[in-house]
């Protein structure tokens, strides 16, 4: 591969270096330049349309858009004259005379908003154009965000997010002149959208309230909140997300743009489930009165009822089930307690346990995804289990024009983008004979298969897909990648502790008098245990029967005893992803009421 040429450009005096291909702004900003921008974003391919990053180049009449032009070698730039000054200002008047831009009525009346700040490094207090006041729209109907057109600039932001970074297209421009707007699949709302995944990654990029999300609104100015970097446990995945808290609560999520798994990128349970979604906390111990009813309790009055059932209980009458939500360092503390109890494991999902149970680790997935012409999906579903990956895949298929086959029971949001889409696998060979065609050629192609992989009919698939590239040129062969769908089920497995699927055959092998389970911060509180078949009625059996829960929920209102756990916010440690990187959890929140981590409540009950 050639190395791209080096070019050197003049900017305001200053002799910068640059290669073939980069635009001025792009250089401008490599060498400590500031150009001032609305329309643009790193990331985003450029469009030129606000005119704010215009400049003048020697030699021409004109003003160009710096993020837009390309850069020539020996060029002299100028950025910053009287001549900008006054036209950025007067586009920026334009700006606001167009829509309803009432800062004092906006949810991002909070020093965020990019049209706000342009307008104060500008020195705009007022404008000399007639305000237009048009009647726009406003959407509501998203259960996390809103669209708001009278603060819409159409900076198309949110338009090139939604096509080249979450790869559906759901946002468009339609109309024209002073009826121009965002339009939502053509003539929906987001509320009725077949598209829209809800990942929010267009709200993060808006630069005014045209987006915003509803449980950030009205919260505080960014820039005055503590800003904390930690890993999303929603899945496997392990995106990196930038928390901002102010007062001891969670102002707003982003992700990490220097993230290495997910650069910025977030699914809408990384962006808004985690934080958005209300959910009752059990903030302090609970212990079943003789009224048969929860009352609240004190640590040493929990533990010691703890402690006193398990002395009781015959030593092959005793239980710990854990969640895959744990952190490693949790896990590491059950490992040294499995001598403590009868049985312990660890609830997964369906054929989970086939596929983490000897865990392998595929160092680099997501590059691999990123750079792949060809991606086969076995058994799982990315768009509704691992949003981030399914955004890759999406964005391989759109952009890159790479193949997609997938071999799944379930019907899933990527079926439209596939090639093939197997829901029933046939046998026949004219079908394997049409993935062998689809195949042909693929220089890197990708397998990634998930827990339905392990059934009987995954395993002959994935058998058929392997032998459809013996034959081909050594080396390219598919990048085998297995994908869970519970959290640290890999660190679980590695850990060697039992991954059970179904816990109804484990609670019935024998009478248990006394079972601890960690429920942890899972969003239901665990309640997904009891929907499992005479699940419910085996544990009401239970002589003892402890739940660590951070949330209330069906299954909490069984036990005996409740401890409340940490969730996400407050929990310290790491977690494995599918990558096998260790990645850190970081507490963005001081514990609340009588809250205790996982590992800590663990080893004072049970060291």
């Amino acid at each position: 591969m050639s190395t791209p040429k080096q070019i050197t450009v003049t900017i305001d005096g200053k002799t910068c270096t640059g290669t073939a291909g980069q635009t001025i702004l792009e250089i401008a900003r490599d060498n400590g330049i500031v150009i001032p921008t609305l329309c643009y974003l790193k990331g985003l391919s450029s469009w030129g349309g606000c005119r704010i990053c215009i400049v003048e180049i020697k030699g021409s009449p004109k003003v160009v858009p710096s993020c837009a032009t390309p850069a020539m070698d020996g060029a002299e730039i100028i950025t910053n004259s009287d001549r900008l000054v006054q036209l950025r200002k007067c586009t920026l008047e334009l700006l606001f005379s167009e829509r309803n831009h009432l800062c004092p009525m906006c949810p991002y009346n909070k020093g965020d908003c990019g049209l706000q700040h342009q307008g104060l490094a500008h020195g705009i207090t007022g404008i000399r154009y007639q305000y237009l006041y048009p009647a726009m729209p406003i959407d509501l109907t998203a259960k996390y965000f809103g669209l708001d057109q009278n603060r819409c600039i159409l900076c198309t932001r949110c338009v090139r997010t939604c096509d080249e970074v979450e790869g559906v297209h759901t946002l468009d421009i339609a109309g024209r002149g002073e009826k121009n707007r965002i339009v939502v699949d053509l003539a929906a709302s987001f509320g009725t959208s077949e598209t829209c995944t809800s990942c929010g990654a267009c709200v993060a990029n808006c630069p005014t309230g045209a987006l915003f999300d509803k449980a950030a609104a009205f919260r505080g100015p960014l820039a005055s909140c503590q800003t904390v970097l930690t890993t999303c446990t929603e899945c496997p995945v392990g995106c990196g997300l930038k928390v901002f808290t102010k007062e001891n609560r969670i102002v707003n999520v982003f992700g990490d743009p220097d993230s290495p798994v997910n650069k910025g990128h977030l699914c809408v349970k990384g962006r808004y489930e985690t934080w958005a979604d209300a959910r009752q906390r059990v903030t302090q111990p609970l212990v079943r009165g003789a009224d048969g009813q929860l009352h609240p309790a004190t640590w040493p009055a929990a533990m010691k009822l703890i402690k006193d059932t398990l002395a009781q209980s015959p030593d092959w009458e005793t239980g710990l089930l854990v969640s895959p939500r744990l952190t490693n360092e949790a896990i590491q503390s059950v490992r040294k307690m499995v001598d403590r109890f009868d049985r312990v494991a660890a609830f997964v999902a369906p054929h989970e346990a086939a596929l983490c149970g000897q865990p392998e680790f595929s160092a680099d997935a997501l590059p691999k995804l990123d750079n792949a012409d060809a991606i086969i999906v076995l058994g799982s579903r990315p768009s509704e289990d691992h949003g981030v990956v399914a955004a890759r895949i999406r964005k391989a298929v759109r952009q890159r024009g790479a193949k997609l086959l997938i071999f799944h029971a379930r019907k899933s949001g990527l079926d439209r983008y596939a090639d093939i889409c197997a829901n029933v696998v046939s046998l026949e060979r004219s079908f394997w004979k049409q993935v062998a065609d689809t195949l042909a050629g693929a220089q890197r192609p990708v397998l990634l298969y998930g827990p339905q992989a392990m059934s009987p009919i995954g395993v002959t698939v994935l058998e058929r897909l392997l032998k459809a590239f013996e034959g081909q040129k050594e080396g390219t062969g598919p990048a085998v990648i297995p994908l869970p769908r519970s959290t640290n089920s890999l660190g679980l497995g590695a850990a060697g502790i039992e991954l059970l699927e179904e816990i109804g055959p484990w609670l019935d092998t024998k009478p248990m008098s006394f079972l601890h389970i960690v429920a942890g911060d899972e969003p239901d509180g665990g309640a997904r245990l009891l929907e499992e078949r005479y699940v419910r009625a085996l544990l009401s059996e239970v002589d003892c029967l402890v739940v660590q829960a951070a949330y209330r929920s069906a299954l909490t209102d069984m036990a005996k005893v409740v401890l409340p756990a940490m969730t996400w916010a407050e929990k310290y440690g790491t977690v494995t992803n599918f990558e096998g990187r260790v990645l850190p959890v970081r507490p963005v929140l001081a514990p609340v009421g009588e809250i205790r981590d996982d590992q800590t409540i663990l080893e004072s009950v049970f060291a």
